[in-house]
């Protein structure tokens, strides 16, 4: 009997010690989530930010745009031919390279690209710099991670919140 009970107590201790478990893992509060998250993500912007600026000053970079989603950008040719706009099938010719000066992938060795704008899985980033070019126009592209391949990279080779530079030749539209 003495040890019936004494296992009826460990039971209710247990079970107690569940449900309050439960009921903490239950209130958690939303709104300081969301809070917290801005929080993080907002230094990341400013922190890959800085990263961008201190890139560009030490390569003398002086003449990039600047676009509202924090794309930077600098059509160094002009193009003759007709702009894309959404939908529009492109091909180009492209260097990708990351913030610390890393080869990730090229046309030569990864052959030309074709993809329409708007409807594709490249980056938002790229799909933006395109729109604002000419068949036969080349342009270098910072593309910030959040417009590139974001928290995950391309699971290859672009990592984790990598920051891109492109260098991008628009040789059709359709």
């Amino acid at each position: 009997m003495k040890y019936y009970s004494l296992l009826l107590i460990l039971v209710f201790f247990l079970v107690s010690c569940d449900n309050d478990t439960k009921k903490n893992n239950k209130t958690i509060d939303r709104k300081r989530l969301k809070e917290s998250l801005v929080k993080v993500n907002t230094k990341h912007i400013d922190v890959e930010n800085t990263q961008i600026i201190d890139f560009m000053r030490r390569r003398h970079w002086n003449d990039f745009e600047k676009s509202k989603t924090g794309l930077r950008y600098n059509i160094y040719k002009e193009g003759i031919g007709i702009m894309p706009i959404p939908g529009s099938k492109v091909g180009i010719e492209y260097s990708i390279i990351d913030i610390k000066g890393n080869k990730l992938y090229d046309s030569e060795t990864q052959g030309y690209k074709i993809f329409e704008i708007d409807k594709n899985e490249e980056p938002a980033g790229l799909n933006e710099a395109l729109k604002l070019m000419k068949v036969g126009g080349r342009a270098k592209l910072i593309v910030p991670s959040y417009l590139a391949y974001g928290l995950l990279g391309d699971e290859n080779k672009i990592g984790q919140k990598a920051t891109l530079i492109y260098d991008v030749y628009l040789v059709e539209v359709q």
